[in-house]
């Protein structure tokens, strides 16, 4: 009887720590930050394990007479640092060249190694989200304000090209096979597959409540939606639920196994280590 009541109460206490199922796999999850604002647009590092997010300020959100007030950071070893050298809106991490590049209202920067940004290409651009395709070496996906357009930027020839058929967006990803995943003017969350000129809609997530995306290591598409987090398939009009949320995301990046989630003034990290 011994053995079997050690299994019941290990059982009990890894459902305790792991009250968070993802893609049917046990989780936990801590708060890696807690923060003044809204963290948003977050891209994982893979070569420093470093968070990068734009802040935004709630108050000037809430206002429609003012600008909408954000700054770019990068959380290293649990705190925030600002990057404070240029009004950032998004980030992007070049993991083959182990690049960071930052979109900001006045065009595109890189990051140097002491956390400054230094301007590159784009200028007088408004640049308000950005995507970096690991497998294209030189092409950047940019969303460009105030139409929100998007676009193609070769850096090697320093050329931008818009991207036709996706009328505007205000989340993006994009598959290792250039299909391209988008919302736009806060509607459905649709894909306009490479070659085709006709964008399809998913199925079965309601309207205005796309709130992030991102794509992992083994391509899958994941979208993060107010009541949970889909896997988007190009193949198929249905998403399939992998989670379910007790908030409202506004950011999602992940990296192997671990995910990272924020919502209004915190980040979190799922993980399922502890959970095996």
């Amino acid at each position: 009887m011994l053995p079997l009541l050690f299994l019941v109460l290990a059982s009990r206490a890894t459902a305790e720590l792991c009250p968070y199922v993802f893609d049917n796999q046990s989780y936990s999850r801590s708060s890696i930050l807690t923060i003044r604002g809204l963290p948003t647009n977050l891209v994982h590092n893979p070569h420093t394990g470093d968070i990068l997010f734009t802040l935004i300020d709630l108050e000037s959100l809430q206002n429609d007479e003012v600008q909408t007030k954000m700054d770019q950071y990068i959380l290293k070893n649990g705190e925030p640092i600002k990057i404070d050298n240029v009004n950032g809106q998004a980030a992007a991490v070049d993991v083959m060249r182990n690049r960071i590049y930052i979109a900001s209202d006045d065009g595109l920067n890189v990051l140097n190694k002491t956390n400054k940004a230094n301007f590159i290409s784009l200028k007088d651009e408004d640049i308000v989200q950005i995507y970096k395709p690991q497998n294209a070496m030189d092409v950047l996906y940019v969303v460009i304000f105030p139409e929100n357009e998007v676009f193609t930027v070769n850096l090697k020839r320093n050329e931008k090209k818009k991207v036709d058929h996706v009328p505007c967006a205000f989340i993006l990803a994009v598959d290792a096979d250039e299909n391209v995943f988008y919302e736009c003017d806060s509607k459905y969350v649709k894909v306009l597959l490479k070659g085709f000129q006709e964008p399809i809609e998913f199925v079965g997530i309601a309207k205005d409540t796309a709130r992030a995306i991102t794509v992992d290591g083994s391509d899958r598409v994941i979208l993060a939606a107010n009541d949970g987090l889909y896997h988007l398939r190009p193949d198929s009009l249905i998403p399939r639920k992998l989670m379910n949320l007790d908030f409202v995301p506004s950011g999602i990046a992940v990296h192997n196994e671990d995910i990272y989630l924020a919502g209004i003034g915190m980040i979190y990290k799922y993980s399922p280590a502890e959970c095996k």
